[in-house]
């Protein structure tokens, strides 16, 4: 009976921590992750300066100079960029030209019966896809606006956190491989699971995110594509999802070049989108994703998908690793009842 009153004492306790830390647990996480990824930083600033607390303070400025501040000038030009984008398609103009251009185009094939409809409401549709673009740019920089305050504060807790899993990091795991039932073999599983998976699932969206981002961006500018780098910070994001990618930007893209009477840049957009920036994700992804985290690219496909749809943003790396982790304890599974199988 006391065995379960401590038990369940701890279960229950447990879980109103978890309810009591659940708002910051983002900054938890991602602070866990920033740790790991530059633990050699950290390490390499410990051999000259052996104050913990002021090397885990030198790492964490440069955790906020390497990381963030670069994010924030990339964070103010998107602002900037998307606000003239709103202002060119608010205008309407092009956006009328260039749906007369479709329809147009679309009336000597093989769908002109099927788009009587479009092509007799053109003007409204025009209309009716400036006001969506609109609203949704406008109240994507309204939320920046009056979230700015609660990103900062957990901009603060996430660092906070940092510099002391950077000073205390070594206490901490020591902490819990003290308390954890399963032994040390399989918590160095553990940690090097997440430790290869989050690292993978980093280098991979970096590496690919960063040079489709980069290809498609110079392509829509030398296309003349409005908003070059907008599309550009699409496609690196949506670069997160593998087997679709930004092959849902550039493509439409294309298709609408041809459409409306631009074709040489239809089909660089076509050939540098096929042959580059879709061959990069096919040939890096499994080699920098199944190595890292050692799991089928089937789960790599849902784990991600699943992780962005639970968790946001941050389930993009969550998914992979809770995938790897499950995978690690059915490797322990296996280690633990081979024996025993092999034994009987």
């Amino acid at each position: 009976m006391r065995t379960v009153i401590f038990f369940s004492s701890i279960l229950i306790l447990f879980i109103v921590l978890l309810y009591l830390i659940r708002p910051f647990i983002y900054a938890i996480f991602w602070a866990a992750v920033v740790a790991i990824l530059l633990q050699p930083i950290n390490k390499f600033i410990n051999r000259y300066i052996d104050i913990p607390a002021v090397s885990s303070l030198i790492s964490v400025l440069l955790v906020i100079v390497i990381i963030f501040l670069p994010l924030f000038l990339l964070s103010v030009l998107l602002v900037q960029q998307s606000v003239q984008l709103y202002v060119s398609f608010s205008q309407g103009d092009s956006i009328i030209t260039n749906v007369k251009g479709i329809t147009s185009w679309l009336e000597n094939s093989p769908l002109a019966p099927y788009i009587q409809d479009v092509s007799a409401q053109w003007t409204q549709y025009a209309s009716s896809a400036a006001k969506t673009i609109s609203l949704f740019v406008f109240e994507n920089i309204k939320n920046i606006t009056q979230n700015s305050v609660k990103f900062v504060f957990m901009l603060f807790i996430m660092l906070y956190t940092l510099y002391f899993f950077f000073k205390d990091g070594k206490k901490i795991a020591k902490y819990f491989s003290f308390i954890s039932p399963i032994g040390d073999r399989y918590e160095l599983m553990f940690y090097e699971k997440f430790r290869n998976t989050a690292i993978a699932t980093l280098k991979t969206t970096l590496i690919i995110g960063g040079l489709q981002g980069t290809m498609g961006g110079l392509l829509f500018w030398a296309t003349g594509v409005k908003g070059a780098f907008v599309w550009g910070v699409i496609m690196v994001t949506l670069s997160l999802i593998p087997a679709l990618g930004s092959f849902v930007i550039w493509f439409p893209t294309a298709m609408i070049m041809l459409a409306t009477g631009n074709v040489w840049q239809g089909i660089v957009i076509l050939i540098v989108g096929t042959f580059l920036i879709s061959t990069i994700d096919n040939l890096l992804r499994p080699v920098l994703v199944g190595k890292g985290t050692e799991l089928h690219p089937l789960i790599v496909l849902f784990s991600t998908l699943g992780g962005i749809v639970l968790f946001g943003i941050s389930g993009f790396i969550i998914g992979p690793i809770v995938a790897s982790l499950f995978m690690a304890m059915m490797s322990i599974y296996a280690h633990y009842y081979q024996d025993e199988l092999q034994n009987n």
